[in-house]
């Protein structure tokens, strides 16, 4: 179902992108970008998946940098387009798509076309981390540095230059993401590039290069982890004195209030600098909301929503949603624990339903929310599907885990849950199709979801009274892990047994 219409070539890079420290979008290019990529979720929706790619690579080419808005959503339609069985770019597309000219930016925009077309090639992905590296774009590095380090991971033995290239890669760019700031990037292309190092020590565990990259990208990490990385306008602004305290905390594991009070401070002269910059002020928000103290949430929610409601910029509302999330999980956490204390406290026991339900509540209106503003995003469906299963509403939950199963981050877990709603509406036969099909998918019998897939289809079959089927998988359940869910998957095939 593809277009007619051709890939156009992007426009050579400025001079002032090439100056830059990162390869990102202007105000004029977002703004173009954003009606392609909007056109190009409606034609994804129609499900003419190759048409797609090409807006959303149109798109890129304007604004290189839009994670959430082109790069993700890019992957999702080359991971549906893979499922319903498209073919890889062919030679005449290829021709077309050149990722060796001398223009950088236009080959990674090519490398990203190509890549729409074989998501789960090594070879696609080596191009776009390539180019990447080249434009110092650091969030198309981030799209490829998890699927890189998987496919190494689940794949054949590679040369050791080749697990070593893909390693620099990963800690040039990566150390690009830090220096500016970008930590959830840095953070992910680290720990990719930490990943991809145990694969290669798994081949050559006497291997120093592979240990000392490994090495490399812990430190890189630890960095990050500890938002210790470099600062514009913090860092260089110490004296000789306060530059000592500032060595002497990096080698703390703890931040200490006054320390964390100068981040905040600097990071906050950092964003009424540069007001304009988004990561400037999710950033401070991030840093503000890590003391954990109410006042502090509150004020790094207010922040974000104000400036949402100046620009429109849904990140802001995404990450005024995620602490939103994040304190509702610590209520509930800290409630478990002191439960687990005073197990006999009823007390504390309605306080921890309670809390469950408003934490459950509170994340189906969020997600409902960002699922309008991404409406073709199967991992947002699946997220949202999954928390109406846990409120039991499983007609709301059913169409959703339905579509996200096209989508192959959240096949297994959409399709376990997905069953999981027919089991508990009592439609056994269909739970026990969808719960089949999933553990088909699924290479590994050892596999997690294998073995809950596995589970939920023997119950299905047990209510069903196929006592022979639940039998045959409540065994290949115990043959790989004999006291799976406390024993009960034993349990039950020794009742089954005994019932004989």
């Amino acid at each position: 179902m593809s277009s007619s219409a051709e890939q156009p070539t992007p426009p050579p890079p400025s001079a002032e992108s090439l100056s830059s420290p990162r390869l990102v979008g202007d105000a004029k290019g977002i703004e173009t970008a954003k009606k392609l990529f909007k056109r190009a979720q409606e034609v994804e929706a129609s499900r003419n998946y190759d048409y797609a790619i090409e807006l959303y690579v149109q798109g890129l080419a304007h604004w290189p940098d839009a994670l959430e808005e082109g790069l993700m959503p890019l992957w999702r339609v080359a991971s549906n387009r893979k499922a319903a069985g498209g073919k890889p770019a062919g030679f005449s597309l290829k021709r077309k798509h050149p990722t060796s000219g001398k223009n950088a930016v236009a080959n990674l925009n090519n490398a990203l076309f190509l890549f729409g077309y074989a998501p789960d090639s090594l070879s696609t992905c080596e191009t776009v981390l390539t180019q990447a590296v080249k434009c110092k774009c650091d969030v198309a590095a981030r799209l490829v540095a998890k699927i890189i380090a998987s496919l190494l991971a689940n794949g054949k033995k590679q040369s050791a230059s080749k697990y070593q290239m893909f390693c620099d890669q990963l800690i040039e760019i990566g150390r690009v993401a830090r220096d500016a700031n970008q930590d959830e990037t840095a953070k992910e292309i680290f720990e990719s590039c930490i990943n991809v190092a145990r694969v290669w020590k798994r081949y050559q565990p006497e291997s120093s290069e592979a240990h000392r990259a490994a090495a490399s990208a812990s430190g890189d990490l630890a960095i990050v982890n500890g938002r210790f990385d470099k600062q514009e306008g913090f860092t260089g602004s110490l004296q000789d004195g306060d530059a000592q305290v500032e060595l002497q905390h990096r080698e703390k594991p703890v931040t200490s209030d006054d320390y964390r009070q100068r981040q905040i401070d600097a990071a906050r002269r950092d964003w009424e600098e540069n007001p304009a910059a988004a990561n400037k002020l999710i950033h401070l928000a991030g840093l503000i909301a890590k003391t954990e103290t109410e006042a502090d949430e509150m004020e790094a929610v207010r922040l974000l929503e104000e400036q949402y409601e100046k620009d429109g910029n849904f990140q802001f509302r995404r990450k005024a949603d995620d602490l939103r999330m994040r304190r509702f999980g610590r209520e509930r956490r800290l409630i478990e624990k002191q439960l687990k204390a005073n197990p006999d406290d009823d007390d504390l026991r309605e306080q921890l339903v309670a809390a469950k339900r408003k934490q459950l509540e509170a994340e189906i209106r969020i997600f409902t929310g960002w699922l309008k503003q991404y409406p073709t995003d199967m991992r947002l469906k699946f997220e949202l599907g999954y928390r109406y299963f846990l409120a039991r509403k499983f007609d709301e939950a059913i169409p959703l885990l339905q579509q996200a199963v096209s989508d192959g981050r959240v096949r297994s877990k959409a399709r376990l849950y997905l069953g999981r709603c027919f089991f508990e509406k009592r439609f056994y036969d269909q739970a026990i199709d969808v719960l089949r099909s999933g553990k088909e998918d699924i290479a590994s019998r050892t596999d997690p979801d294998y073995l809950n897939l596995t589970y939920w289809m023997a119950r299905a079959s047990e209510e069903n009274n196929a006592d022979d089927e639940a039998k045959k998988a409540y065994g290949e359940i115990i043959q790989a892990d004999y006291n799976f869910r406390d024993g009960d998957a034993r349990k039950r095939l020794e009742a089954l047994v005994a019932g004989d």
